[in-house]
């Protein structure tokens, strides 16, 4: 039987829930901007979009569906791309390298005067609320500067998106707060440290902080160790990561895998599909809360 203090937590995050899948918001009439954008992947293409809504513009990707981020290498046509487009955006220099060396100086970086900046740069900042929101504002700034006549629809654009992170920051507030464990077993890299450090969990990422690097037997002995020990029901991966890696660890300990998503690595379905940033998230905190046994 559920606690007072338990049930008060499901009930709240029910309302916030209903209040924030039912919103729905105002229509908008389209200005013709006739803008081309061009975004590095689809983390910031996500938020792009939200920001463009209704201006006109024309929005592209560089990194294609299904291919790996990380291991990207621009193919020879991308410079003219790049050239092509009123504004290529990407995360920063520290995440996408490749972006500043290709675009001759015409990159914009996104990741700048974030409220929760990492050692590793701008590499999944988006992952906090606050910053995917800061990020939005930025883009909107930016463009604003050389299209004034976009700015109000920018800047509303940009704001709705900040409420939108807002809810999703107090969905898992609440979802989050009473959970059995509060470690995240990851068979993937350090990619979510924004997550449990906003969240007050402790994120164990079996790869480590670089996504190339494979994980030891050692490193994996004593993770498979550990989840024996602590009797952990269930295991997260991401996306990109070989399920065969997660697949023996769930073998080894009859734990059950669970995917976290980055919002970096797409799915040709998904891109098609438009999948939303609101969309990946809410499948983070469903999973989250399922495997951290959540009230």
């Amino acid at each position: 039987m559920k606690s007072a203090a338990g049930f008060k937590n499901s009930v709240a995050a029910a309302v916030a829930a209903a209040l924030f899948f039912c919103a729905c918001g105002k229509p908008q009439s389209a200005e013709q901007g006739g803008i081309k954008v061009l975004a590095s992947g689809y983390a910031v293409y996500a938020i792009a979009r939200e920001v463009l809504r209704g201006t006109g513009a024309r929005l592209d990707m560089l990194v294609p569906a299904g291919a790996e981020p990380h291991s990207f290498e621009p193919p020879p046509q991308t410079a003219l791309q790049i050239k092509e487009a009123d504004f290529f955006f990407f995360t920063d220099g520290a995440a996408e390298p490749w972006a500043m060396q290709v675009s001759d100086g015409r990159a914009i970086a996104l990741a700048y005067n974030l409220p929760h900046a990492a050692a590793g740069g701008g590499a999944h900042a988006w992952l906090s609320f606050e910053n995917a929101a800061v990020m939005a504002e930025n883009m909107a700034a930016y463009i604003a500067r050389r299209y004034p006549q976009l700015e109000r629809m920018l800047a509303q654009n940009a704001a709705d998106f900040a409420r939108e992170t807002q809810m999703l920051d107090r969905l898992f507030k609440i979802s989050l707060e009473s959970c059995e464990s509060r470690i995240i077993y990851h068979i993937g890299h350090n990619a979510f440290g924004h997550t449990a450090a906003d969240y007050d969990l402790v994120f164990k990422p079996l790869a480590g902080a670089v996504f190339e690097a494979e994980p030891s037997p050692r490193q994996t002995a004593l993770m498979i160790k550990e989840i024996k020990n602590k009797k952990i029901r269930y295991i997260f991966t991401e996306e990109a990561v070989s399920p065969a890696l997660a697949r023996t660890v769930a073998a080894e300990t009859g734990a059950q895998p669970l995917d976290l998503y980055t919002i970096e690595h797409i799915t040709k379905r998904e891109f098609e599909e438009g999948t939303t940033y609101k969309q990946f998230m809410i499948k983070n905190l469903e999973n989250l809360k399922k495997g951290l046994s959540c009230i």
